[in-house]
């Protein structure tokens, strides 16, 4: 098992999202621990979520953690907390896209 990393992003949307919802829509594995928090598999990684303000189907600020980069990510100390950030702007962009279509 490879070292864990610990890097997080606060993050507010426009408008309350349904992230269950999103996520099946996006196809994203998750495991709702409860009403106000997520373990998802994005891309490999663990990330976990956790409501700020609503619940997971009513969201509208949330603290991204990554717990894990993906296996394949060829880490090395250095960078892993910049891939650690790309990851969570890659979900949250992908988040907003879906739960606030144009």
């Amino acid at each position: 098992m490879s070292t864990a990393v610990d890097v997080s992003k606060q993050c507010t949307f426009a408008s309350a999202i349904d992230v269950t919802t999103v996520l099946e829509r996006l196809e994203i594995q998750f495991l709702d621990v409860d009403d106000r928090r997520a373990i998802v598999i994005f891309a490999g990684a663990i990330l976990n979520l956790e409501c700020r303000t609503g619940t997971l189907t009513n969201l509208t600020s949330a603290e991204i953690t990554v717990y894990d980069l993906p296996v394949d990510s060829h880490r090395n100390s250095d960078g892993d907390d910049d891939t650690a950030r790309k990851l969570l702007e890659d979900f949250l962009e992908q988040l907003a896209d879906a739960g606030h279509p144009p």
